[in-house]
């Protein structure tokens, strides 16, 4: 049976990621308009909008890839690869908002939303009914 805790982190997790992809879907045009403008992409046509979705489906299996890893097996080394990618999210977030790279409009409010769901979630993984689903499996030899 799985600690309350990774149950609230497969909630939150699998949420941000969602709306992660919502927010990708609400910035797509802006994405779009941003690759023509670049005189290095605008030259690659449509291959530079496939390339953009191919990046996007990437980052997904790797969140899902992640999520499985966590939450179904309880890897140690999965959830400190996602703390590592939650602090990137947090400081780009932070960044992208002072430099302006981050427009307050829907679609950052989205990616607001989702690095705020992300963080909760990792969060849900340090406490402490969580420690025992990642404490290594003890096998008896002795049977």
């Amino acid at each position: 049976m799985r600690p309350s805790s990774i149950v609230r982190f497969d909630r939150l997790y699998l949420a941000s990621i969602a709306v992660g992809l919502i927010g990708n879907i609400l910035e797509w045009p802006l994405t779009m308009a941003r690759l023509a403008e670049n005189p290095d992409t605008a030259a690659l046509g449509s291959t530079a909008a496939v390339a953009a979705g191919g990046m996007i489906a990437i980052g997904v299996v790797i969140a899902l890839l992640l999520w499985f890893f966590i939450a179904q097996r309880g890897s140690n080394v999965a959830k400190w690869i996602l703390v590592v990618f939650t602090v990137f999210a947090i400081g780009s977030l932070v960044l992208g908002f002072t430099t302006g790279a981050v427009i307050h409009d829907a679609g950052g409010i989205v990616r607001l939303v989702a690095v705020a769901l992300q963080t909760a979630a990792v969060a849900f993984l340090f406490r402490p009914d969580a420690a025992a689903w990642f404490a290594p499996a003890i096998v008896d030899e002795d049977i």
